[in-house]
């Protein structure tokens, strides 16, 4: 991942570092999706790793396999395999194996079962969406900018 350089303070707007008005948008804006996602999760009696995976695997453009979903849900390969298995036995997920490796198992969503409890935070979505076509496409581009900087450090 590379490095980059952070940029110059802007002594212009004061308000717009990590304790203004920004951070603490930025702040209620994570809350609120960790909330949502919980309730979320708990209104169809899933933890919230659960959630995470099954939105990993409908978000997914590459066939999914038990260490891309560890790395992702930022769980051990003993949990997720406890994940996996729980998912697989509600109907949430299937395992087949790979056709490129024998040896290997791409893990599949089940679209009937899945597809409502990801389907029940579309209004979410739709807001998202709403809120995009507000910005021109610098100002989505500044948006990228700034998430990717922020998600660029070294954990």
């Amino acid at each position: 991942m590379s490095r980059r350089q952070p940029a110059p303070a802007r002594a212009s707007y004061p308000q717009a570092g990590a304790d203004g008005e920004l951070g603490r948008l930025f702040k209620e804006v994570i809350r609120t999706a960790v909330t949502l996602d919980r309730e979320l999760a708990a209104k169809f009696g899933l933890a919230l790793t659960d959630l995470m995976c099954l939105t990993y695997l409908k978000e997914c453009e590459r066939p999914a396999n038990a260490k891309s979903v560890a790395e992702h849900v930022n769980l051990s390969t003993g949990a997720t395999t406890a994940l996996l298995d729980r998912l697989e036995r509600e109907g949430f997920i299937e395992r087949r194996r790979n056709p490129a490796d024998r040896r290997g198992i791409i893990i599949h969503l089940v679209e009937e079962r899945a597809g409502p409890v990801l389907d029940d935070n579309k209004h979410l979505r739709d807001r998202l969406q709403a809120a995009c076509t507000t910005l021109s496409d610098d100002e989505i581009a500044a948006v990228m900018r700034f998430f990717r900087a922020l998600l660029d450090f070294e954990a």
